[in-house]
């Protein structure tokens, strides 16, 4: 599948050749995906949020971002997912933190970097502001930093696009794209309800395996956990919140879906259910490619 004209304009702008080049998208998403799997991966070692070093998180990331047809072509929302462990990791690190100014800047930062690619991706700003407040006391002074980190990526944009004498467009898009009346559905054939189906399948399995995640972690994990609701709640409203109902939206839930995911293979004990459970997993991703042709 071929790119769309959909997302921000700095989308438009750096990947409108993959509208006309398969071949060319694919190879990005395939390397995209790969990064991203590896920033998750990092992201739960150097935080310690699994029980021992293990590649689960970036693994069930890899296969929740390939479960559907529609997440394989290069989306503004793939794009966006880019930006989201690097901001989990510099919100994390602000954890107790006497001076975190600089880690403060660039989770806003990055967010709103992902926000030009991806402007319903906004909707993490607010999950990342009260965030910072379960994590340490964040004053005012630290709230100004924060906001100096959403302006300035949107004012370094906003400078290069009028430059080109596209600043009006670049206005249009990003506050008309950052929040959309819903467009609620039921969907309209059997195939899509499978897919629609499949994603909801997998957000019933990680909301109900709450009590898994916090169990006998430690204070500054359950922490984290809690923010991966945050985001997972946060993804969800961006993909609902816009004027079509789109699959691919959904990508933006599964960076949080890849790591509850893992905590849920990590708790079982038996090495042959983990096993059955993953084949089961990958034969129904498997499936669901082979019917899209």
């Amino acid at each position: 599948m071929a790119a769309t004209t959909d997302g921000g304009l700095l989308y438009q702008h750096l990947f409108y050749w993959a509208k006309t080049n398969p071949g060319g998208s694919a190879i990005t998403v395939a390397v995209l995906v790969f990064l991203q799997a590896i920033l998750i991966n990092a992201l739960a070692d150097h935080f310690r949020l699994m029980n021992d070093r293990n590649w689960l998180p970036g693994m069930l990331y890899v296969l929740a971002a390939s479960c559907l047809p529609d997440f394989l072509f290069l989306s503004p929302a793939l794009v966006a997912v880019t930006f989201l462990p690097i901001a989990l990791r510099r919100l994390f690190s602000v954890y107790k933190q006497k001076v975190a100014y600089g880690a403060i800047f660039d989770v806003a930062f990055w967010v709103t970097i992902a926000t030009l690619f991806h402007p319903p991706a906004v909707w993490f700003l607010p999950a990342v502001y009260f965030g910072l407040f379960s994590l340490r006391s964040f004053n005012l002074r630290e709230q100004l930093v924060f906001c100096t980190g959403i302006f300035a990526p949107f004012f370094l944009a906003l400078t290069a696009f009028f430059w080109f004498d596209r600043a009006g467009l670049f206005l249009h898009i990003q506050f008309t794209r950052w929040i959309a009346i819903p467009a609620l559905g039921l969907p309209s054939d059997d195939w899509s309800l499978l897919k629609t189906g499949l994603i909801g399948l997998m957000l019933l399995i990680v909301i109900m395996g709450f009590n898994v995640y916090y169990y006998k972690r430690l204070i500054q994990v359950q922490k984290y956990i809690t923010l991966f609701y945050w985001f997972l709640f946060a993804g969800l409203i961006a993909a609902l919140f816009n004027p079509q109902m789109r699959l691919e939206y959904g990508l933006l839930l599964t960076p949080t879906l890849g790591v509850f995911l893992a905590y849920l293979f990590q708790s079982i004990r038996n090495g042959f259910m983990a096993e059955a459970f993953h084949l089961v997993l990958f034969a129904a991703v498997l499936s669901l490619q082979y019917l899209s042709h």
